[in-house]
């Protein structure tokens, strides 16, 4: 089934969206037998359903609710340096985004900024 909220960040096409990791496993492991692509499955955040993503675009991240954007939402936190580091280059490479890294002052993890 295809999303009606969620779509690809390069094709921005609507994501197929499953109900559950063991439904969204087994295509990844269909993909990989039929085209050769390495997928990993993801809960999103945003619509509670799981989507595949390239496995070297997965940069696994949660909410920090001690520390808000410019907008005053949420930011994410990275569990490493390393993952935010491959989050930061993925937007720059995508969407020509300058980014730094900066270790949360709460201990969450990592965070992206552009200052």
């Amino acid at each position: 089934m295809k999303s009606e909220t969620c779509f690809g960040k390069v094709n921005q096409q609507p994501l197929t969206q499953y109900d559950s990791e063991f439904e969204a496993d087994n295509d990844v492991e269909f993909i990989k037998s039929q085209y050769n692509k390495e997928l990993t499955p993801y809960n999103c955040n945003r619509c509670g359903f799981w989507h595949l993503s390239p496995t070297n675009r997965q940069t696994p991240s949660k909410e920090c609710m001690s520390c808000f954007d410019g907008n005053g939402n949420t930011k994410q936190a990275y569990g490493s340096k390393l993952t935010a580091k491959q989050r930061a280059k993925i937007l720059h490479e995508e969407q020509g985004k300058k980014l730094r890294v900066y270790q949360c002052k709460f201990g969450n993890g990592w965070h992206l900024t552009k200052s």
